[in-house]
């Protein structure tokens, strides 16, 4: 009897270590898709500058127009030139720099859908950047966040001004990108 009670609690044991190192892997930072409730109302922050494709690369025409909107009217130009020498995946970073060195807050992160309505709310236009396609977005795309709806957010991006992405679209494509997230605001 003693043997077998012995061979139950090595089992338990082996349960509770497996059970411990499983749950070890699994990541807390980035949301899991269908865990989000889309918001029952709609908000769209106003005034928050639009340029189209011809002027300038999505990431510079996102951070141009998110400068301008927080007070620092900036050329378009101004930011391509920039941000011309680094690849996509890096301008994230180079936004953040730029902002910085142009007096303003700026901080990128792996952001939360709930923390992309609270910016809007809070009326705060936030950058992000879409790995997948998300009709009307092209994939690679930079976007600026300037408002939700019960069906997807309102997005800028290139070619598109206040367009709704379906929340199902969005969230796949941003959280293929790392759900980055670029905050810019007065210092």
């Amino acid at each position: 009897m003693p043997t077998l009670l012995k061979k139950g609690r090595l089992s338990i044991l082996a349960v509770t270590v497996a059970l411990i190192l499983c749950s070890a892997c699994v990541s807390t930072s980035a949301p899991k898709p269908g865990t989000f409730t889309a918001p029952m109302e709609s908000r769209l922050i106003l005034q928050v500058p639009f340029h189209p494709s011809d002027e300038a690369p999505c990431a510079a025409a996102a951070l141009a127009a998110v400068m301008t909107f927080n007070g620092r009217p900036t050329i378009v130009d101004k930011t391509a030139m920039a941000l011309e020498s680094v690849g996509n995946r890096e301008k994230g970073r180079e936004m953040v720099i730029w902002a910085r060195h142009e007096s303003m807050k700026a901080d990128f992160s792996a952001g939360t859908p709930e923390q992309l309505i609270e910016a809007v709310k809070a009326n705060k236009p936030v950058i992000i950047r879409l790995d997948k396609k998300a009709e009307p977005v092209e994939a690679g795309n930079y976007a600026v966040v300037v408002g939700y709806t019960p069906d997807g957010p309102v997005v800028n991006s290139c070619d598109i001004n206040q367009q709704i992405v379906p929340w199902g679209n969005f969230l796949s494509a941003w959280y293929k990108a790392g759900n980055l997230m670029i905050m810019i605001e007065p210092l």
